[in-house]
């Protein structure tokens, strides 16, 4: 579990705690069944959170002993109600997501916002995740990217490829699209004179450039149509490429399309396969994405891509010792 949903848990569990009409000794906190392993100082940090952000107020006069008793002043309080106002405006939001629905662009945004309104349980238990990666490096230049794609202005960028030497180059900003839980810039290149995308991880800084814009006729909505992920090299022709599909897999490639382009060659399936076709500009994405199922495809065509496949399964043979 990633720290983020932790601390949420123990505030819904603290908050809890704190609505009891006897209190609890920070001891008593702490060694809940259902608090996290933590120390005194970070519950007091918690509860301090509660304070600040949440508009908390604690009774100061209840004691066991020589021991303070916390809990709220009002006992009736609890930070879910405080959170009901943002909920309204996610319900609002929701409800003017819904005419559009059908638009996958918009159907994901209403996605994750029901996921913030009820994806966590007033106990603070989540049943519903998302597969985000927030410990992704590089999401520190996102706002200096997208203030330069929106006035339009350069960048010089210091870039470290993996395994070489870093180097600078003036680039000219164009758009951000997230694959595979990384984060990718589109600029035009003015050593390269060619739009190439850079890793938000591998880019060391950004500094603004006061010299002429350098715009784009690229359609980004139409760019990645052709491709799988975010290599679309412009001299790359459109390819069929044909994939044998064992029916034991098949709902999978069913349900979860490799490409919108596939279709399923219906005359050639057999008792024991399917096959499908796509078309597209075959890049290491695609290739990636094929090797990933193992044994559950074959590419059939075209016939370099099946020696390409054909000779890493020889090289992991060597490797295995199979």
């Amino acid at each position: 579990m990633r720290e983020g949903q932790d601390k949420f848990a123990r505030l819904m569990r603290l908050d809890q705690l704190l609505r009891t009409p006897e209190g609890r000794t920070l001891k008593e906190i702490l060694t809940d069944s259902q608090m996290d392993n933590i120390s005194e100082r970070l519950l007091r940090d918690n509860l301090k959170e509660l304070e600040e952000k949440y508009g908390a107020v604690y009774e100061a006069t209840l004691h066991r002993g020589r021991e303070r008793l916390w809990r709220y002043k009002d006992t009736n309080f609890s930070v879910m109600q405080q959170t009901s106002k943002d909920m309204e405006v996610i319900r609002h939001s929701l409800e003017n997501l819904s005419l559009f629905q059908g638009d996958p662009r918009y159907d994901m945004l209403r996605f994750y916002l029901m996921g913030l309104e009820k994806g966590v349980s007033e106990s603070g238990i989540s049943f519903m995740s998302f597969d985000n990666n927030n410990d992704v490096v590089g999401l520190e230049h996102v706002e200096t990217i997208l203030e330069a794609i929106t006035h339009k202005y350069p960048l010089k960028m210091w870039y470290k490829p993996f395994n070489k030497d870093e180097f600078s180059s003036n680039v000219h900003p164009y758009h951000l699209r997230q694959y595979n839980k990384r984060w990718f810039l589109f600029a035009y290149s003015e050593d390269r004179k060619v739009i190439l995308n850079y890793p938000l991880d591998r880019i060391a800084r950004l500094e603004h450039l006061s010299k002429p814009y350098i715009d784009t006729d690229v359609d980004f909505e139409e760019y990645f149509d052709d491709i799988v992920g975010v290599t679309n090299n412009v001299d790359c022709p459109l390819e069929k490429v044909v994939l044998k599909v064992s029916n034991k897999s098949i709902d999978y490639i069913r349900t979860k399309p490799l490409h919108w382009s596939q279709t399923e060659l219906k005359e050639l399936r057999t008792e024991n396969d399917s096959f499908f076709q796509l078309k597209l500009k075959i890049n290491t994405e695609l290739e990636m994405l094929l090797f990933s199922y193992s044994d559950a495809i074959e590419v059939i065509g075209p016939s370099w891509l099946r020696e390409k496949f054909a000779e890493k399964a020889r090289t992991m043979c060597d490797m295995y010792k199979v």
